[in-house]
Order: structure tokens, then sequence, then C-alpha cells
């Protein structure tokens, strides 16, 4: 990622997420494989931006090796 060449980290806000939350590489070839493959589901989405963004902050809580159990 241009601004984030070490990756993001858990927990950080990427760098590349506009004030209204979109991602100025969408579409572009510089943005990671990872973001690209992400696709919505309603379990994701849930019925709300709320439950979204909450989903989204869990899941990255989840696959941080920082706070995984040995």
């Amino acid at each position: 990622m241009p601004k984030m060449p070490h990756g993001k980290p858990a927990g950080v806000r990427c760098a590349h997420l506009l004030n209204d939350l979109r991602c100025e590489l969408f579409g572009l070839a510089t943005r990671p494989r990872v973001c690209s493959s992400l696709q919505a589901s309603m379990e994701m989405c849930g019925s709300n931006r709320d439950y979204a963004l909450q989903y989204l902050h869990d899941l990255e809580r989840l696959s941080n090796p920082s706070t995984q159990s040995p």
C-alpha cells in the first residue's frame, strides 16, 4: 500500500480511507488483494452502518496475532 508500505496494523485506521469512508485505492492495481477479496455479506453488514463497522472492528481484533492466545 503506497501510504502504508509495511502493511496496516490491526486497530490502525487505513491511511487510504477517505473521510467519507471510501477507499482511495478502490479500482486501482495498488489496492491490496485482501481488501479487494473481502466481499460484503448480510452477516457482515447487518441492518445498519454501526453494526457493519463493529463487525469489521471485531474481525480485525480477532485476526490480530498479538491478541491470540497461545
